[in-house]
């Protein structure tokens, strides 16, 4: 990961969301700054990663299908500012397992548990991996939701929709023991 790349990259992502579509970022003080960290939020637009993560005050962690590299500009961006990419043809054993190294290293994860992309602005069923991960790594979760990404980007559409807003709310902390509880 390059760090400079990184931080630039998120600055000008949260002034180009708060410029283009008014983004609000709710609760971000509930993000916990150390320690493994699981962010599970919705997914809905290829917005996602960049609105749940420019305003946290950590570098966010993300794993990605490894087509998504075939984007010559994106894919080396992606690599660069730390992506993890995995096979999504292969097992889903090592898609997680790269997520638990990844928290094993003390880092915060930001994983969507549909697995993809809303087609319909809807939440999708949850895919089994995300309990199992909770249950693994230990880290403390924290739910963030996610409004307004799939109006101004859906999938699908190449450009995005300007003067539509969009906001991130980021949930109270849960240590794992909690999660599983329920």
């Amino acid at each position: 990961m390059n760090r400079l790349v990184y931080e630039v990259s998120r600055w000008t992502g949260y002034l180009a969301l708060k410029a283009l579509f008014g983004t609000r970022f709710q609760n971000v003080e509930r993000v916990p700054r150390r320690g493994p960290v699981l962010l599970v939020s919705n997914h809905a637009s290829f917005l996602d990663p960049l609105v749940v993560g420019v305003a946290l005050p950590r570098v966010c962690r993300f794993v990605a299908r490894e087509d998504l590299q075939r984007f010559s500009l994106g894919g080396v961006w992606m690599r660069l500012v730390g992506t993890r990419f995995v096979d999504r043809g292969a097992p889903s054993a090592r898609a997680l397992q790269a997520v638990l190294d990844l928290l094993a290293e003390g880092e915060l994860v930001v994983v969507f548990p549909e697995g993809t992309r809303t087609r319909t602005g809807a939440i999708g069923p949850f895919k089994r991996g995300i309990l199992l991960l909770v249950k693994k790594s230990g880290a403390t979760v924290v739910p963030a939701g996610i409004r307004g990404t799939f109006d101004i980007l859906p999938p699908g559409r190449h450009f995005p929709r300007l003067l539509r807003r969009c906001s991130v709310t980021y949930g109270v902390p849960m240590q794992a023991e909690e999660v599983l509880s329920d």
